[in-house]
């Protein structure tokens, strides 16, 4: 099938982060993202294109998750897409790229350390500084009920893991125009 074919595919994954994360990673692919399209042939889509790097009125993407493979892929598809990406791991790494970056768009991931997404994007929507910003909530864990909770929370949308390289950035351009 082709879900198993996905398992045994391997992705290596090694960049620069920010200044402090580091990674450099040889194993299954992330359970964030997953390459494929609607035709499991096609190549992924996350090369990184220095020759389109973004502009400065690129929009910023602030990606919160624990799994740093998870963050260096969507930061490698986000920048090929065109956006400025910031990245944190937990509540305290995102309460520190805050004070410096306001972002267009959250991606937060909701099982996370200590503070979970759900808690996370109370504590933004709670807050007249961020209140605006549209969250995109990302689980491996969706159960039924999920969609609304996460309405509830404050998020714009709720996507299952692995989400698509190909529909990601759609998603994220249709909730920033949305924000215009």
């Amino acid at each position: 099938s082709s879900s198993t074919a996905r398992q045994k595919k391997s992705v290596t994954v090694s960049r620069m982060l920010s200044p402090e994360l580091e990674i450099s990673e040889k194993g299954s692919p992330s359970r964030w993202l997953c390459a494929n399209g609607p035709n499991d042939d096609d190549p992924p889509q996350i090369a990184s294109r220095p020759d389109q790097s973004p502009g400065p009125d690129a929009a910023t993407i602030l990606v919160i998750d624990d799994d740093l493979a998870n963050l260096a892929l969507a930061e490698a598809l986000l920048q090929a897409e065109g956006f400025h990406v910031r990245v944190a791991m937990d509540a305290p790494s995102m309460f520190r790229v805050l004070k410096t970056t306001t972002p267009a768009l959250i991606l937060m991931d909701i099982q996370l350390p200590e503070v979970d997404g759900w808690e996370l994007t109370r504590q933004l929507k709670a807050d007249p500084a961020t209140k605006d910003i549209p969250v995109i909530a990302i689980t491996a864990y969706g159960k039924v009920g999920d969609t609304k909770k996460a309405q509830a929370a404050g998020f714009v949308e709720f996507l299952s893991k692995p989400v698509s390289t190909r529909e990601l950035p759609g998603i994220v351009r249709r909730h920033l125009a949305a924000g215009r």
